[in-house]
């Protein structure tokens, strides 16, 4: 019997489940992701499940990971240079190109085409040529774009090959990644995948020196944005496919785990709440294109909505209102710094022995980054921050001197240190339903809270208990909001904020409500990550909804990755080309022929062949086809006029398990 791998390297964890033929998982593992060299996060995961004596067993191998995804977010990547074709200069400042650069060389080309997809002009090699020769040694890889590529990507198809032939670097041609008008957006595209090429190989190769050490001969795959599998060598050239691949492979994960055809994917993590939708066993994808940290891209992903809402959020009371809130921001929990550094419980009793509790109290303020040498700091913050390096230090003692203020919240900015205070798993581990850290921590630090509240004429509460009680059913309020928003959001619709205060205040029900409202979910839930144990079930409860729970929710996005098919799709267009004569836009270049019904049958038959042999470089076997034909018509008064036909065709196969 066979044995498959599944890998997932996320932003702080890497994880590894091994399966057998029958999909029943054997092992399970995790590992602390180590960014600086990634063969030791992987192979930390890899030791738990993988033995000498199973290891060539192995026939599959699939790794998701969230690292594409991150990049973007964080603004990281290589430098690279971008060929624009055809282009005006004003139409780099749409869809952000110009900020995607980032100072990065690119260059205006003569040529490109025009929507009929014939020739704008000829293709200004020589210009290409002394482009090349003056950036080259500054960039690491090659973006380009040309006008109307989709339609016809000859000039994209030249360049591509003059660059190779010049430089031996990566080049990467926005008609690769989309068949989908809008030419500045696919530039964009093709710049993010351009910056991502040495990131991913560098994971790729990193996974291929352990298989080689464990002597595993089997195929790599990896995990696309919209949930389905490209062999090793198809995500090193195409890396911005990956982008959202963490938690589209989450997604599939889940929807292995309960067997579910309609149902509600919530992950839920320490910063943020990552919730998609399921329907007819299929993940939504989002028709427009992946957005990541900003860049709306061509990339075909899972519909993912995300929340600032995770077991780190930050509580903390608003005096306007009176009340408790969860924040978006991460801060670290207190019963996790106070594990780290036991001293700082005397801190906190400290705070207790005052008369009050002050705005900052239960607060402290720690480094994040190890090092400030990358940035100009001020000598208040330079000082500031040596002080905050040797040790955690309470904001409200930093607050005394007022001047400090400001600039502390600029190296917050710069990401230099990081807040620590009470959380929603501060709240968990108060009511035992997290036992990880150290609970004292979290008790003095409700303590101080609930004093806090009560002094400023807010809730009061009898103890600690009561106090973890409430934040923890306040979470589960806000939870259910997120639930909502998302459900409405997919449908089209978008909550206000009334109708999010009216739903929220009929959820939060306490001793003084006068209103309570029941909304009822027709969809189950399943709950994947750490915190979402102790919230999901009040959040189901107070939505009607069913909570599916798994034992392997932990290990859902490595799951994800090793039950995943192949799926690759190949789309043509057809535009009329005068009289009844129609223009087939091959993607060899375009070809007239007499009707229509004569082009969609050649359409439909090279449709078919390269999305087969697509699906084939994929890494896919046994490998079906359909196809799909849309027609637009454009009405004049009482006559139809034909516009475009589009042919389309699906190829889905299972990843091979040869070696």
């Amino acid at each position: 019997m066979g044995l498959q791998l599944g890998l997932d390297t996320g932003g702080t964890y890497t994880d590894a489940v091994l399966v057998d033929d029958d999909k029943q998982v054997l092992a399970s593992a995790k590992s602390l992701t180590t960014h600086g060299n990634l063969i030791e996060g992987l192979r930390g995961a890899v030791a738990g499940v993988v033995s000498p004596g199973n290891a060539r067993q192995i026939d599959l191998v699939s790794l998701s990971t969230t690292l594409a995804t991150n990049a973007l977010v964080e603004g990281r990547g290589r430098p690279i240079a971008l060929v624009l074709i055809g282009f005006s200069a004003e139409q780099i400042q749409r869809a952000n190109l110009s900020q995607a650069l980032a100072g990065d060389p690119h260059v205006f080309l003569a040529g490109g085409h025009k929507a009929d997809a014939q020739a704008a002009a000829p293709l200004a090699l020589s210009a290409l040529r002394e482009f090349i020769d003056r950036v080259d040694p500054q960039v690491d890889a090659y973006a380009v774009s040309a006008m109307f590529a989709v339609r016809n990507p000859a000039h994209e198809i030249e360049a591509q090959a003059l660059i190779s032939e010049l430089t031996g670097k990566p080049v990467t041609c926005g008609h690769h990644l989309s068949s989908g008008l809008d030419a500045p957006r696919r530039a964009l595209t093709a710049v993010l995948n351009a910056r991502l090429i040495p990131l991913i190989g560098a994971l790729l190769h990193a996974a291929r020196e352990l298989l080689l050490e464990y002597r595993i001969e089997a195929p790599l795959m990896v995990v696309k944005g919209d949930g389905s599998l490209i062999s090793d060598e198809m995500a090193q050239s195409h890396p911005v496919e990956t982008i959202l691949s963490g938690p589209a492979a989450s997604v599939v994960g889940a929807r292995f785990l309960c067997n579910e055809a309609d149902l509600l994917v919530a992950d839920m993590g320490g910063t943020t709440t990552d919730i998609a939708l399921i329907r007819g066993g299929q993940p939504r994808l989002n028709p427009d294109g992946a957005t990541v940290g900003g860049w709306r891209t061509m990339v075909r992903a899972v519909d993912v909505r995300t929340y600032g809402l995770g077991g780190d959020s930050a509580i903390t009371f608003d005096r306007a209102s009176r009340r408790f809130t969860v924040g978006k921001q991460r801060v670290v929990p207190l019963s996790l710094l106070t594990l780290q550094y036991p001293d700082l419980l005397a801190d906190l009793d400290a705070q207790l022995s005052l008369p009050y509790s002050t705005t900052h109290c239960a607060q402290f303020v720690m480094v994040h980054a190890c090092s400030p040498s990358r940035f100009e700091l001020s000598t208040q913050q330079r000082e500031l921050f040596e002080r905050i390096r040797e040790h955690p230090v309470a904001v409200q003692s930093l607050f005394s001197d007022q001047t400090l203020e400001r600039a502390l919240t600029r190296l917050e900015q710069r990401g230099l240190v990081l807040r620590a205070g009470f959380t929603p798993s501060d709240a968990s581990h108060l009511l035992g339903l997290q036992q990880d850290w150290q609970v004292e921590g979290a008790v003095l630090g409700a303590r101080l809270l609930l004093r806090y509240s009560a002094d400023n004429l807010g809730i009061t509460y009898s103890d600690e208990q009561a106090f973890a009680s409430a934040m923890s059913r306040l979470v589960a309020v806000e939870t259910a909001m997120v639930l909502m928003d998302a459900l409405a959001d997919s449908q089209g619709n978008t909550l206000t904020e009334s109708q999010r205060s009216l739903l929220k205040a009929g959820m939060d029900i306490g001793p003084d409500q006068l209103l309570s409202l029941q909304a009822r979910l027709h969809l189950p839930i399943i709950a994947l990550g750490a915190p979402a144990k102790s919230y999901y079930p009040a959040a189901c409860e107070l939505l009607a909804s069913r909570l599916i729970s798994s034992e392997l929710a932990h290990v859902a996005n490595a799951l994800g990755a090793v039950v995943g098919t192949i799926r690759q799709e190949q789309r043509i267009a057809i535009t009329p080309d005068g009289g009844k004569r129609v223009s087939v836009l091959f993607p060899s270049g375009p070809e007239s022929f007499d009707c229509l019904e004569e082009g969609v049958a050649a359409a439909g038959r090279v449709c078919e062949h390269l999305a087969r042999e697509k699906a084939r470089e994929a890494g896919g076997v046994e490998v079906t086809v359909t196809l799909d034909r849309h027609d637009t018509i454009v009405n004049k008064g009482d006559q139809s006029v034909f516009f475009e036909s589009r042919i389309t065709a699906t190829a889905v196969g299972r990843p091979s398990r040869t070696g």
